[in-house]
């Protein structure tokens, strides 16, 4: 059996990947891809709840398809401002309170 061995002759073969700094990266991914496909459904399901209250009062009214398609409108809007206020307006929090805790420490 060979191994290798350094040109120094120590038998170290250089640097090791580090499992930590890749167990990181991946949680990342993970967290990234399971906000994004929360935010997806979110979305989905919006719309098709206020297409589907639409729809019913469409039905209910006589009035075929206006009400279906202010409601599909509707749950988009409702499901962008769901997505606008989780990444931009919870930031933005999370950003105050971090500047107050900094002042308070200080």
């Amino acid at each position: 059996m060979t191994s290798k061995s350094s040109p120094d002759g120590s038998g170290d073969q250089g640097p090791k990947p580090s499992r930590n700094r890749d167990s990181v990266d991946r949680n990342s991914i993970q967290t990234a891809s399971a906000d994004a496909l929360g935010h997806g459904i979110t979305i989905a399901v919006s719309i098709a709840m206020f297409l589907w209250v639409g729809d019913r009062l469409d039905r209910w009214l006589g009035t075929s398809p206006f009400l279906a398609l202010f409601g599909m409108l509707l749950g988009a809007a409702a499901g962008f401002y769901r997505l606008y206020a989780h990444m931009v307006l919870a930031k933005r929090e999370a950003d105050v309170a971090h500047d107050e805790s900094s002042e308070n420490a200080s």
